[in-house]
């Protein structure tokens, strides 16, 4: 069964309230509701991208997959890729207790890989 993983995806990125985050970037309400509870019925394509464009990621961020019992799939299938990962602290958290000489560390680590 595919589920949206848009809350996790940004509590990850340091976003504490995805529902006004994404309200502000122009999701409507009951639209947000639906997709942060997973009780949308469909996402249209259109949904789809703009949840990328806002959280700077791609579809398979936005979905994770879990194995129900009336679904047999083999043990190398893709899917299995979009599994939850489990949970632990999220990155922002981790900065946050870095010391100051880490964090400069940290910095041209972030400038490097934004040459790349």
């Amino acid at each position: 069964m595919f589920l949206l993983n848009i809350s996790e995806l940004l509590k990850g990125r340091g976003i504490e309230q995805p529902a006004k985050f994404l309200m502000a970037h122009g999701l409507p309400y009951h639209t947000v509701n639906r997709l942060l509870t997973n009780k949308v019925q469909n996402v249209t394509y259109e949904t789809i991208e703009k949840l990328c464009l806002v959280c700077t990621c791609t579809p398979d961020d936005l979905f994770v997959w879990r194995k129900d019992d009336a679904t047999t799939v083999a043990d190398d299938h893709p899917l299995h890729k979009l599994q939850p990962k489990v949970a632990g602290p999220s990155p922002v958290d981790r900065i946050k207790k870095l010391p100051l000489a880490k964090l400069k560390k940290l910095q041209e680590l972030l400038d490097g890989l934004e040459r790349e």
